[in-house]
């Protein structure tokens, strides 16, 4: 599973920064943190390329799951 960087899901602006927000099974390499401030989107574009791996930590595995549910229950209502 490779992250790729998606700006306007991703990153919220802050004023003069901006906060990326890993989706669930990914997280920075250094830290056990899905979440970072950088002062500018150029920033984010190059730690996208080096800086994210997947992650398995709880959080993410419970949150993958529980959206694997809810979407097998609305393709199975679709199906009826």
């Amino acid at each position: 599973m490779k992250y790729i960087l998606d700006i306007k899901r991703d990153v919220d602006p802050d004023g003069d920064a901006y906060f990326w927000w890993l989706p669930f099974g990914f997280r920075f390499s250094d830290d056990l943190v899905h979440c970072r401030g950088y002062d500018t989107l150029a920033e984010i574009r190059k730690a996208a390329k080096t800086d994210v791996i997947p992650c398995d930590c709880q959080d993410c595995k419970s949150n993958i799951e529980e959206l694997k549910a809810k979407e097998k229950a609305f393709f199975k209502e679709m199906l009826k």
